[in-house]
């Protein structure tokens, strides 16, 4: 027995200083670690004036404030620890109904509080300068560059921030966001399911270097997009039982970006479906849609022109105007759901933290028709509708510690 304890002893004791030579080899950058106060700011006005048989319309004053102290743990270990505030001006009371971050808008709940915050916590590794995973708050400012009709873009500053965990890849040939968003946890006596969303935005890319190309300064990109937004309702609980169902968008397509100077062009052509498996949450179980997008940017100023044909499609986290299922008028359907959308937006950026967005859309559905219970079929001309919003962003950032 005393033996075997000195050879365990010894063991243990190799193991420590095999273990400990790894991590000293990393020693000098872990003393070189900072302490970084950052404070994100966004300010919103967005005014949606979508009256009308598809949904309707509503409007969005407020603000998010999401401080954080960042600590360089060493040179590729971060850990960042805060708080999420979300307030829209004019409200006093805020639902704390689960459903909360689905929408922007709040939904009825017998339960309130005053004041929306949320706790701001995230461990990042960077494996290499290409690779990283995020545990806790993922990266999402950018809505995963997920086109609009599987994300909607008021959900990157007025709905509750994602939480879970992210795979980031970063390589000339291609760039990939993995992420899963554990939306809904459920304890023992929960009277509701769990509820997560699994998301992926890819693309590979060829990129023509600047000396194949016919003028200096520009450069040229053609990618293939791959997008998928899954969800999961389920789980086991003990006071209710719920059938699990499962849902999903998906995309893929061509596109092509080419830059000269201060100006900018891009097109992209993406095929769209909706899938729905062990639920009825939805009148379809499947659909499609299409969706090509042309875009141009000269210097601060940019304008994208899109079409949307879609039949069947549900988009789970995507704007209701992309939907064959109205979101304000009970059990009706759209057969072919058309719509030209034209947005234009001029960033104003003069100084390093701010930078003030101006934005203005327009949207015209073409002529449909569709299905109500108890109506029969409908018949409904093209309707022509609009919105604007202004966003100021200060994002001030404070060396603490060196």
């Amino acid at each position: 027995m005393p033996g075997n304890r000195r050879l365990r002893i010894l063991i243990c004791a190799l193991v420590f200083n095999f273990q400990f030579s790894i991590f000293n080899s990393h020693a000098q950058e872990a003393d070189s670690s900072r302490l970084r106060l950052t404070v994100e700011n966004h300010h919103f006005f967005r005014n949606n004036e979508y009256a009308g048989e598809h949904v309707d319309g509503y409007t969005l004053p407020g603000f998010y404030l999401r401080p954080q102290l960042q600590w360089q743990v060493e040179s590729r270990v971060r850990l960042s620890a805060g708080m999420h505030w979300l307030h829209y001006w004019g409200a006093h009371r805020y639902p704390s109904n689960r459903s909360y971050a689905d929408r922007p808008l709040p939904v009825h709940s017998d339960t309130t509080t005053a004041v929306h915050l949320l706790p701001w916590m995230q461990a990042r590794v960077d494996f290499n300068p290409t690779v990283s995973l995020i545990l806790g708050s993922l990266e999402s400012r950018d809505g995963h560059g997920l086109p609009q009709p599987l994300f909607e873009p008021e959900l990157r500053y007025a709905a509750d921030p994602e939480a879970g965990a992210q795979l980031l890849v970063q390589r000339p040939w291609m760039d990939l966001d993995l992420w899963v968003n554990w939306h809904e946890f459920i304890f023992a006596q929960s009277d509701h399911q769990e509820r997560l969303y699994i998301g992926l935005s890819s693309r590979l890319k060829w990129e023509i270097k600047n000396s194949s190309l016919p003028t200096p300064h520009s450069s040229l990109t053609f990618y293939l997009p791959l997008y998928a937004i899954a969800t999961h309702y389920g789980g086991e609980s003990l006071t209710v039982y719920l059938r699990n169902h499962h849902q999903a968008n998906y995309a893929g397509g061509l596109g092509a970006d080419w830059t000269q100077g201060d100006l900018g062009a891009g097109l992209e052509v993406l095929a769209l479906g909706y899938i729905q498996r062990k639920g009825s949450i939805h009148p379809y179980d499947n659909g499609w849609g299409l969706y090509p997008t042309l875009s141009f940017r000269y210097r601060e100023a940019g304008l994208r022109l899109s079409y949307w044909h879609g039949e069947g499609f549900i988009p789970i986290l995507g704007p209701p105007l992309f939907s064959n299922a109205s979101a304000n008028t009970e059990s009706l359907t759209i057969d072919r759901n058309r719509l030209l959308t034209l947005r234009l937006d001029y960033r104003w950026r003069r100084f390093k933290a701010c930078e003030v967005t101006f934005e203005g859309e327009l949207l015209h559905y073409f002529p449909w028709t569709g299905d109500r219970t108890g109506y029969g079929k409908l018949e409904r001309d093209g309707r022509t509708l609009y919105g604007f919003g202004i966003h100021v962003k200060l994002n001030p950032s404070i060396t603490l510690l060196r």
